[in-house]
């Protein structure tokens, strides 16, 4: 299997170092690329070493890209530039976490608890399945809604979030 091989391990290394600088980062990134070659080397047999290599790149791109931790440090410093993501919609990526911290999920359902009460029932619906890590037009289908309402409620439900963090801000400054 490519897995095992060291070569495959080389050119996953130096693909991972074009997408971050961070060294603690790219090991998870490593981990996470040599998961996705070992099952999708099992799941489609037969592909040429470039195109399971290329799964991975476009993997991790696209993990990279589905960072779900609204507060995120590295966002919230403006570290990172902002990202396109498949569906040719702006998102952000978050190198800090994969998605599955207690921090993170604590963190989801604090700012999920403070947004609620000020969003209407469609937007909670677009925001619950964001907690859930869907994407937009996931939950457009879901939702039966269009994925451009979906990206509208998302740009409300952003921007009621940063009034709120503003607000914050303001009160421990106090």
């Amino acid at each position: 299997m490519l897995i095992d091989e060291s070569s495959t391990r080389n050119s996953l290394t130096r693909m991972i170092s074009r997408l971050t600088g961070n060294a603690a980062f790219q090991e998870d990134l490593l981990q996470e690329a040599l998961i996705h070659l070992w099952t999708t080397e099992i799941a489609r047999s037969g592909q040429t070493r470039s195109w399971y290599l290329q799964s991975c790149k476009y993997h991790l791109q696209h993990y990279l890209a589905r960072g779900r931790s609204v507060d995120s440090a590295k966002r919230k410093a403006g570290k990172l530039p902002q990202e396109m993501d498949d569906d040719g919609e702006d998102w952000f990526a978050d190198e800090a976490d994969s998605g599955n911290s207690v921090y993170e999920v604590v963190s989801a359902r604090d700012i999920i608890s403070v947004l609620s009460p000020r969003l209407d029932r469609q937007e909670r619906a677009v925001l619950e399945c964001f907690a859930d890590g869907l994407r937009v037009r996931e939950i457009g289908r879901r939702l039966r809604v269009s994925h451009t309402m979906v990206i509208r409620h998302r740009r409300k439900i952003a921007s009621l979030f940063q009034r709120l963090d503003r607000l914050a801000v303001l009160e421990r400054r106090r």
